[in-house]
């Protein structure tokens, strides 16, 4: 009985050891188990950016127009006070298509339409019936007015042979941007538009000057030769001359800010030296000896399309000089500001002005000495825009007078 049940002992021995080996391998090989995905954090709630607000929509004149068609002889700002209680406030109503080189500049024919954009209003234009766009065609010139029928031409020969013809065909003529509505009357501004500026004390060191001419006549003009001194051909040959006026002083800090420098033509170098030769090749007033020379910029002339505007910042200054040999200022005066691009004006930007200095005299006061002088609080007596702003000077346009208006009077923006 023992002698049997030993072989099946041995068995089950081996089939336990067999069995506690695999379980080994097989503990030996397993993976670790795979991670449980966590669960993203809900994100955390934020709190709303506040919205700034829309800037309040200008006053509208009552009698605005729904629609209006520019017309030869309009201004910018006339339009902008046909629509607006403060013309400043223009590029807050006109619409401006980014896709056009101009956006602002209008033409005599174009209708403006005043419109209701989310309780603000808004300017657009048409032009032929179409809003304008990017897409939109310059405006056409009218056609010309017919002509009283002439006798009939003979019709010209064939041409003989193979000479070339051409066939002349109908053209659109189109209007210059010249003849888009000026922001400003152009007649009031004219002579400071382009040449006339201002130049500082550098300047004047650098600057050549005209000696006299070859036969010692008092004055010159087109065509007449001129001798000068201390110009550079390092400059170029091309020169305007400039008579100096005025300096220009500060009411405030005392400083002189520049000269008034008056355009008086053009002359172009014929042979270099010490003195130089030069030929006088435009003239709008006589030039003199003692007269400066500059070298031609093409910076001095001025982008007459600027849209009136407030300045970009807050700016505080004086009037100190008027130009044009006036003492009394009113509309349509240019006057000279002691702040310039420096101070952020710009071409089109506009300004307050307030009499500033007012003093009574006050003889009812109960005292028995009297109630002295007493100053009389700034008061507004008039609009300005500035048209051309150098670095410490501004030339501006007086648009309204309401009151007398006198040198140091205080200008601001609106």
């Amino acid at each position: 009985m023992n002698d049997y049940n030993a072989p099946r002992h041995l068995v089950a021995l081996l089939l336990a050891a067999t069995l506690l080996s695999g379980c080994a391998l097989f503990a030996h090989k397993k993976t670790a188990p795979a991670p449980v995905a966590t669960p993203a954090p809900a994100p955390a709630t934020q709190a709303p950016v506040p919205q700034a607000a829309p800037p309040p929509a200008p006053p509208l004149q009552e009698t605005a127009p729904i629609r209006y068609t520019v017309k030869k002889g309009d201004t910018l700002w006339a339009i902008a006070g046909l629509y607006l209680k403060d013309p400043a406030a223009w590029p807050d109503i006109w619409y401006v298509n980014s896709g056009i080189k101009n956006p602002h500049l209008i033409f005599p024919g174009d209708v403006l339409v005043l419109n209701n954009v989310g309780g603000h209003p808004s300017l657009s234009v048409e032009r032929n019936g179409q809003v304008v766009t990017e897409a939109s065609p310059p405006p056409v010139a009218p056609a010309a007015p017919a002509t009283t029928a002439a006798a009939p031409v003979a019709a010209a020969p064939a041409p003989a042979g193979n000479l070339p013809v051409t066939k002349l065909e109908p053209q659109v003529r189109y209007l210059p941007l010249s003849d888009a509505v000026p922001t400003l009357p152009l007649a009031s501004i004219k002579a400071y538009l382009s040449k006339t500026r201002v130049v500082s004390k550098g300047e004047l060191n650098d600057a050549g000057y005209v000696v006299g001419s070859m036969d010692e006549r008092p004055a010159m003009g087109v065509g007449d030769e001129l001798y000068a001194r201390d110009i550079e051909q390092a400059n170029g040959a091309r020169y305007e001359l400039y008579r100096l006026g005025d300096a220009y002083v500060d009411p405030d800090s005392h400083d002189t800010l520049g000269y008034q420098a008056t355009y008086i033509g053009a002359a172009s170098v014929e042979a270099w030296g010490d003195p130089s030769k030069l030929l006088m090749t435009v003239s709008v007033q006589e030039a003199v000896p003692g007269d400066r020379l500059l070298p031609t910029s093409a910076d001095t002339e001025l982008d007459a399309a600027f849209m009136p505007h407030r300045p970009a910042k807050g700016v505080e200054g004086q009037i100190m000089a008027v130009l044009g040999g006036v003492e009394q200022i009113g509309q349509y005066q240019v006057v000279v500001l002691n702040r310039g691009s420096d101070a952020g004006l710009d071409a089109g930007a506009v300004l307050d002005i307030y009499r500033s200095g007012t003093k009574l005299d006050d003889v009812y006061s109960p005292h028995f000495f009297g109630g002295g002088t007493v100053k009389v609080p700034p008061e507004r007596s008039g609009t300005l825009m500035v048209f051309r702003a150098f670095k410490e000077v501004s030339y501006a346009l007086v648009m309204q007078a309401t009151h007398e208006i006198h040198l140091k009077d205080a200008v601001s923006s609106p």
